[in-house]
């Protein structure tokens, strides 16, 4: 294989870990540590884009020696300790990336959770006035409340004892219905992010195992070329 054929592969290499490097750079950038959401969506993006980064390091090592340029010395040199690092970034984000799905579970389930009783808000306040009122009058009085535009056809209601019941069950069934959709929905919101931290999980752990081969397979890149 002849010296041009080594240095095509080399800055294929080359160019690889660079893009990588500035797709990264503009998923970080600007930082926003201490914000869950913010962590675990910028883990996740580097994770899916590392395919990029574990092919490079082999095409910048091929050939170890072989028909070398002078300034590969540092540049080989630096990217066999790059590799170390990045393989602990990637050990260390697994438990972190575990930590914040926990947080952002509970941040998305809790949005869930405050739409559904801002839904069921006034209905519930409906039910307890209702109950509240046990003559006849007073619950045509709850009725006009409710309904300010309808004061003719409440004042026309026969049995307002029947109508109170009829009303306290739609309002049990529609609350039902909200919680049984909010239950659904946290359960949705869960599966898809332990769905996905599981996905990254691995992706980060293969991902810096194979780091770690390539750091220990270029130890002759950190010792030194003589030229």
């Amino acid at each position: 294989m002849g010296r041009q054929t080594f240095s095509l592969i080399r800055i294929l290499g080359y160019c690889s870990l660079i893009l990588f490097l500035l797709d990264t750079c503009s998923i970080v950038l600007p930082p926003k540590f201490t914000d869950s959401v913010w962590e675990l969506n910028t883990y996740g993006q580097i994770v899916e884009r590392v395919p990029l980064l574990l092919f490079s390091f082999p095409f910048i090592f091929f050939g170890e020696y072989s028909a070398r340029v002078k300034w590969e010395q540092i540049a080989t040199k630096i990217a066999s300790w790059l590799t170390i690092g990045m393989a602990i970034l990637f050990f260390l984000n697994i438990p972190l990336g575990i930590v914040n799905t926990f947080r952002v579970q509970d941040i998305r389930q809790g949005d869930v959770i405050a739409k559904a009783a801002q839904q069921n808000g006034p209905v519930q306040e409906v039910a307890e006035r209702l109950s509240k009122a046990q003559s006849d009058s007073e619950i045509k009085n709850v009725l006009r409340s409710i309904n300010p535009q309808q004061q003719a056809a409440v004042a026309q209601i026969s049995n307002p004892q029947e109508v109170k019941k009829k009303i306290l069950e739609e309002i049990s069934t529609s609350i039902t219905k909200t919680q049984a959709q909010a239950d659904e929905s946290k359960r949705l919101i869960s599966s898809s992010i332990w769905k996905d931290t599981v996905k990254w999980s691995f992706g980060a752990l293969l991902s810096g195992l194979f780091l770690l081969y390539i750091w220990m397979q270029s130890k002759w890149a950190r010792v030194g070329i003589d030229y």
